[in-house]
């Protein structure tokens, strides 16, 4: 990849220009979609693929007897039985074309509805807000949510999908715990399952339809323009910064450049990121105390045991790649038997599993009959080969692609053949512009980014008794590699050297926001080949944390652009707010859900280390030894930063705090940080309930001056017909507890200067 060099400087006005956005920035919400369904996908297999920025090809009922099509309302012709694809030219680029397809034999049978974007026009030059380099799972999340934030972007993809591997064959969602689904994830997910409907918890999907509904979250917000089959092949640099990227149609050949005050490359190779120079790593590292599963290793996991012959040792090599095929079962009768692919030998597949024992038959089951393909270690995988595929050309990438495809094919007609399974053949409703074959080889790792922070295998395993003052996302996926080298003997406990996956050293995690920051470059975030060792990749490599970071890249972009400065100087804190107020878990309580009370403050909250544990209690009454801990660590938290020294909250007091006692301890907390909190005596109280003169008064009229009160708390249970109520008596929740400190503190923590507590500098 070339670099481009440009002497224009970035001028900074940060702080006058962050003050001036403060109080729109502060109080924007972003408005999820919600239950959508996708543009561009219909049933019996209809598809519209928009093929250059004046055609779209629809794509029609597999052995219809004759359909009649309207685009818009008006008739545009008709295709005879047997006719596959129709192509609709002339035209406006960047516009959305409905197509409605009907029976002719009876028309009043309605086929599909199915929409599609045709492509944006291609410009020499274009400036945006924000430029993102792939279209994958990140890269999909971190564009629409820079758009959600009024921010124009440039999404840049090699293929014609959104999604990524969702798109392109992996239709299994890689999460334990349904219920840790959140952000950008959860609204992928709540779309997938309306989409289905019934009971379906959109966890599986077919290829095709995680596509139309990556698609549709683009298209539905109009600051994106995606430019598709379009490869970036230069990065422009501009002093201190990446201002942007070169880019080249892949069918067209024409050349452009992409501005961009933040640039985020989201592809798994990161070819964008390794040509400003930042530092990355590929190779595996050696064991070490805090990674004793790192290095040359074999492992059993049905024991967890490390097996002789493992020296954890570093070397060169890096799992399996593999295509994940979309199959289905067409019935007796039916041969779908495909030829034999070059270098097929039925001995690399003599080991695999009977069909009905398969992993695709077991658990790769998608909707509409059909199977997801992810077979290993005698199957589509194939270690060894791809070793130097992280930093190879686009030709010897290829090369390396064609050998895993003969792989897949190889074991599908193994399959057919060998297993007799003649009916079993590729899905030919999904990847219908490409032989029915996934576009996008499963790159498990690539590039490993060296950021701000690392993530380790410890800092997974030990997850639970470390505070990460930095979260912007949460995982629960077991750290998981596939083989670095061929299994040979069908007898070995392990399945290959260099595969594991660690279950019982793997809990729910949080992940700190600096392994999306390169330390070595400037306006440049890498949501997906993040900093983090070769063990602890193989969790944040699954595609719901891929999402999450994608979405704390987009916030972080768009509040840059807007902001006037770069990614690593937002205070986390700003960031933290955003993601929390997108019902974004930052950490993890098993009795929080998005629709606890306050849920905002209790995330930002605990992300800054005021609540720790596995429980919350948010309607439990607050006890006075967790009051007073928890003012007394507000005083600690805006005069020292977050990671002042504090020990544990206690949770062995019994005595409930009152509303009262609770409005004292926290005004007189704040008034040794804000001389503003110093009470006053009032001659009149919003409270029916409180008298004037009180201490009480004076307390709850300091909390009601700073935006406090009963109805931040409880809502209209505070309101009588005598007024608003104080309740003095009355315990306060930890809920209500964690909404106040939220609003005594948020003001201060989203001071506009650098973060007390993580400074990214």
């Amino acid at each position: 990849m070339s670099e481009m060099q440009s002497v224009l400087p970035m001028r900074l006005t940060i702080l006058a220009v962050m003050l001036s956005l403060m109080p729109a920035l502060l109080t924007a919400e972003v408005t999820m979609a919600d239950g959508r369904k996708p543009l561009s996908v219909g049933p019996n297999g209809v598809e519209a693929i928009a093929v250059s920025e004046n055609a779209i090809d629809i794509y029609l009922p597999i052995n219809h007897n004759g359909v009649s099509v309207t685009k818009d309302g008006i008739a545009i012709g008709n295709a005879l039985p047997g006719v596959r694809k129709l192509r609709d030219e002339g035209l406006a680029p960047d516009t959305i074309y409905t197509y409605t397809i009907k029976s002719i034999e009876e028309p009043e049978i309605l086929l599909a509805v199915v929409a599609e974007k045709t492509f944006t026009a291609f410009q020499p030059q274009a400036t945006y807000g924000v430029v993102v380099v792939g279209a994958t799972a990140a890269g999909t999340s971190a564009a629409v949510t820079a758009a959600r934030m009024g921010v124009s972007v440039a999404l840049v993809e090699e293929t014609n999908r959104a999604g990524g591997m969702a798109a392109n064959g992996l239709g299994s969602t890689d999460i334990r715990n349904i219920s840790r689904s959140n952000g950008f994830f959860e609204e992928f997910r709540t779309r997938v399952a309306s989409y289905y409907g019934g009971s379906h918890n959109g966890l599986r999907y077919e290829p095709r339809v995680a596509n139309a509904i990556m698609k549709s979250m683009v298209y539905e917000e109009p600051g994106i323009s995606f430019f598709r089959k379009t490869r970036a092949t230069g990065v422009i640099i501009h002093g201190p910064r990446v201002a942007g990227v070169q880019v080249t149609h892949l069918d067209t050949g024409q050349i452009g450049e992409l501005y961009g005050q933040v640039v985020i490359d989201a592809t798994v190779e990161a070819d964008v990121a390794a040509a400003t120079g930042v530092q990355f790593r590929i190779p595996r590292e050696a064991r070490s105390p805090e990674e004793p599963h790192a290095g040359h290793i074999y492992y059993d996991n049905q024991t967890d045991e490390i097996l002789p012959g493992s020296t954890g040792e570093a070397d060169h090599r890096i799992q399996s790649y593999a295509y994940l095929l979309t199959v289905k079962d067409y019935g007796e009768g039916q041969d779908r038997t495909i030829p034999e692919p070059p270098n097929y030998n039925p001995e690399d597949y003599r080991y695999s599993p009977p069909w009905t024992e398969s992993w695709a038959y077991t658990s790769g089951r998608l909707p509409n009959g059909k199977f997801e393909i992810n077979q290993h270690p005698w199957g589509t995988d194939l270690p060894g080969i791809n070793y130097d595929y992280p930093t190879a050309s686009p030709e010897r990438r290829a090369e390396i692609e064609l050998l895993y495809r003969w792989r897949a094919l190889g074991y599908l007609y193994y399959l057919q053949t060998e297993q007799g399974l003649r009916s079993l053949g590729l899905a030919d409703d999904e990847y219908p512009d490409n032989d029915n074959f996934p576009l996008v080889l499963y790159v498990r790792e690539s590039r490993r980014m060296v950021g701000l922070s690392e993530m380790n295998e410890s800092d997974v395993t030990y997850a639970r008794s470390r505070k990460v003052f930095d979260t912007v996302a949460i995982g629960d996926y077991p750290m998981d590699s596939h083989a670095t080298q061929e299994l040979t003997d069908p007898t070995a406990r392990h399945r290959g050297e260099g595969e594991w996956w660690l279950v019982r050293y793997t809990p729910w995690y949080q992940v700190p926001l600096g392994v999306i920051i390169p330390k070595d470059i400037q306006g440049l975030l890498v949501p997906t080949a993040v900093s983090a060792t070769h063990v602890a990749y193989g969790t944040l490599r699954m595609e719901p944390v891929r999402m999450s970071l994608g979405q704390a890249a987009g916030n972080l972009a768009a509040l840059a652009v807007r902001m006037s400065t770069y990614p690593h100087q937002i205070p986390v804190a700003i960031l933290q707010d955003r993601l929390a107020a997108q019902k974004v878990y930052l950490t993890w309580f098993e009795d929080v859900n998005k629709n606890t009370r306050h849920f905002r403050a209790i995330q930002f909250m605990s992300a800054r280390g005021f609540f720790t544990g596995e429980q919350f209690s948010p309607e439990d009454p607050l006890t006075r030894e967790e009051a007073k801990w928890l003012v007394d660590r507000l005083v600690r938290v805006e005069k020292h930063g977050v990671e002042a020294d504090d020990p544990t909250l206690p949770l062995d007091g019994s005595t409930p705090i009152t509303r009262a006692e609770f409005a004292e301890l926290l005004v007189g907390a704040k008034r040794q940080i804000d001389p503003s909190w110093t009470p006053i005596a009032v001659v009149s109280t919003h409270y029916a309930d409180l008298q004037p003169g009180t201490a009480t008064a004076a307390f709850a009229e300091t909390l009601y001056r700073h935006h406090i009160d009963t109805r931040t708390w409880a809502g209209p249970p505070s309101r009588s017909e005598q007024g608003l109520l104080f309740n003095p008596e009355a315990a306060i929740t930890r809920s209500d507890a964690a909404q106040a400190l939220w609003l005594a503190h948020r003001a201060e923590a989203l001071r506009l200067v650098p973060d007390k507590g993580k400074s990214y500098e």
